[in-house]
């Protein structure tokens, strides 16, 4: 897969002598900026496909080519991250277009998931051991 920018698109958010969000974001640090002020990838080989220079990039100039197995030879995925949803755009082969949403996944949205009285110091439920994290940190 791999991500492909769209060099019509990106005007290096203004910023082509420095970092820029989508440069910021991957954490494979595989996005860089060429001499023109246009974001390039270093190798598609090694993109994780996480995504996160798709949402976070203003000008929508990222897209993630998908497998054609999935949605046929020319498939894309591009997002657009708001503070409580995601937006994903897919695109077919024929131009076809479905649009979805995800919540986002912030401090308002993890407090509804994670109840802090359900953890504990200690992994004893954890395949019978009996430590605390504390006590871990000698065996390791």
């Amino acid at each position: 897969m791999g991500i492909h920018i769209d060099h019509n698109l990106c005007d290096g958010c203004g910023h082509p002598q420095s970092e820029t969000p989508c440069n910021m974001a991957c954490p494979g640090d595989l996005i860089f900026m060429q001499s023109n002020g246009k974001a390039q990838i270093c190798s598609n080989a090694d993109c994780w496909d996480c995504a996160a220079c798709i949402k976070i990039c203003p000008q929508q100039a990222i897209e993630l080519k998908l497998p054609f197995e999935i949605v046929g030879k020319e498939g894309t995925l591009k997002a657009r991250a708001y503070r409580e949803k995601t937006v994903w755009t897919l695109r077919d082969e024929k131009g076809n277009e479905q649009i979805f949403e995800t919540p986002a996944r912030n401090e308002a949205s993890l407090s509804m998931l994670i109840n802090p009285e359900e953890f504990t110091d200690s992994v004893e439920s954890y395949k019978g051991i009996s430590k605390t994290f504390t006590d871990l940190g000698s065996d390791i």
